[in-house]
């Protein structure tokens, strides 16, 4: 595998080799970012289509069924987004310490990343199991969805390891601005997932019908070979044979890594915990609407992956820039990443107001949730150019080192305002699954500015190393 793996990553990108250079004009820097997010968001989409592909053969088995899958997913990624943020400070430690031509420090940061995901994995494996009972006692609830929903995320523990560690390494090679990795590797993955779901949740090819549960022992096995084909790539190719010494991992450097890592946790925590109590709130409201629901917010979630692939190449290049004290080239990257993100949610704004019922149609029969979902995709077409606001902001805060605001922001906006007015206009003003809708697109317009202001100041920062 070492021998295919090392062919197929001979055309990956240069600059993990060459180090960081200013771009030498805003088009250069366009062309730089869109070459390092375009293989992220093939990456990060392609890791929403085993959700989506989860969503699409689950829905042929009943809205129940969805609508579980729903439930589940939503309590899962509220505990698990926490954990890869904290991974997530290799962002800003390795691609700084790339721009100053550090690789010793890359290292270093390489392994404190791995050690957090060792420290985390069990608690959280453990924490999804306890999901369990929690939703049992989660008042409201179709009590045949929370049985539905409890045999899905039983298998899904056991992939929680895998993903912890798949994260450090791909914050890892991302750090270094070689993206392809991760995007090979996840597109391997799906196709994996694919014949995985088919398999065991109808029962072909031998295999039992699992039903739900075999949706979950799908994504958890495609997780495990994720994890480990990733972990081939970095220990066997030739670009990283730099990186593969065993430095000590100063215990300065973990501390730094968890104060920069539990803002970034805590903000992914704040939004899609925002998001899974909006699932709740509909569970709620009808079987229907957590459907409607369910697939609206995997398709904005797959919208707003691209955005977050231009915040993620935001924060290398701002990183780098910063690293290499190109405090004025690291603003400029932030600029022209906002200008890009801008251009490409407004595309897929359009795409949600004129298709909405089609898309949900695509995923189900059912007559009523395509009625909930046409109009919550009207909404979600609302919000698309302050979802790319703020995930292109809070890239290039990352990539500063500056995550404390950018979690401030996050729980302000979804948490003073999303939530509490989304149960008013839900419950109290009568205006059902779409007020959830409306009050969360309120939320992430308030991100949006908070963290645009910011995101301004990126110039004055310095290197964490200073």
């Amino acid at each position: 595998m070492g021998a295919a793996l090392k062919d197929l990553a001979e055309d990956t990108q240069g600059e993990a080799a060459e180090g960081y250079r200013p771009a030498a004009s805003l088009r250069h820097e366009a062309q730089l970012l869109v070459r390092l997010a375009v293989p992220v968001a093939i990456a990060r989409v392609s890791m929403l289509a085993m959700g989506l592909v989860d969503t699409f053969m689950v829905g042929k088995l009943g809205k129940i069924q969805l609508a579980a899958v729903a439930l589940a997913d939503a309590c899962f990624f509220t505990l698990i987004v926490i954990a890869i943020g904290l991974i997530q400070s290799l962002d800003p430690l390795v691609s700084q310490a790339h721009g100053a031509g550090d690789p010793d420090r890359c290292t270093a940061a390489h392994h404190a990343g791995i050690r957090i995901a060792m420290a985390l994995a069990l608690p959280l494996a453990l924490a999804v199991l306890s999901l369990q009972p929690l939703l049992s006692v989660l008042g409201g609830q179709n009590p045949e969805v929370v049985r539905s929903a409890a045999l899905y995320l039983a298998p899904v523990a056991l992939g929680v390891p895998a993903q912890l560690f798949y994260v450090a390494h791909v914050s890892f090679v991302q750090g270094l601005g070689d993206t392809r990795p991760a995007m090979v590797v996840a597109i391997v993955a799906n196709v994996l997932n694919v014949f995985l779901d088919y398999a065991l949740i109808f029962g072909h090819w031998g295999f039992p019908a699992l039903g739900v549960a075999g949706a979950g022992v799908a994504s958890a096995g495609s997780r495990w070979f994720m994890c480990f084909l990733l972990w081939a790539w970095v220990r066997r190719h030739r670009r990283y044979a730099r990186y593969q010494g065993r430095p000590g991992v100063p215990r300065a450097l973990v501390e730094k890594a968890l104060r920069l890592g539990t803002p970034i946790g805590l903000a992914h925590g704040a939004e899609v915990g925002a998001f899974s109590l909006a699932s709740v709130f509909m569970g709620w409201l009808s079987v229907e609407a957590l459907a409607a629901h369910q697939i609206t917010i995997k398709m904005a979630a797959t919208s707003f992956m691209l955005a977050v692939a231009l915040g993620i190449a935001t924060s290398i290049r701002v990183g780098n820039g910063i690293g290499a004290g190109q405090a004025e080239a690291a603003q400029r990257s932030a600029w022209v990443g906002l200008v890009l993100g801008l251009l490409v949610m407004a595309l897929t704004g359009v795409a949600f107001l004129f298709g909405g019922a089609a898309i949900t149609g695509a995923f189900t029969d059912d007559a009523s949730v395509i009625a909930v979902g046409a109009g919550l995709f009207a909404v979600a077409a609302a919000f698309q150019l302050s979802d790319g606001v703020q995930a292109v902001a809070a890239g290039a805060l990352r990539g500063a080192g500056n995550t404390v605001e950018a979690m401030a922001a996050q729980i302000f906006a979804h948490w003073a305002i999303g939530i509490p007015v989304g149960y008013l206009l839900a419950f109290r003003f009568g205006w059902g699954p779409t007020g959830v809708w409306w009050a969360l697109a309120l939320g992430l317009t308030a991100a949006a500015g908070l963290l645009l202001w910011r995101m301004r100041k990126i110039h004055t920062v310095r290197a964490l190393d200073d």
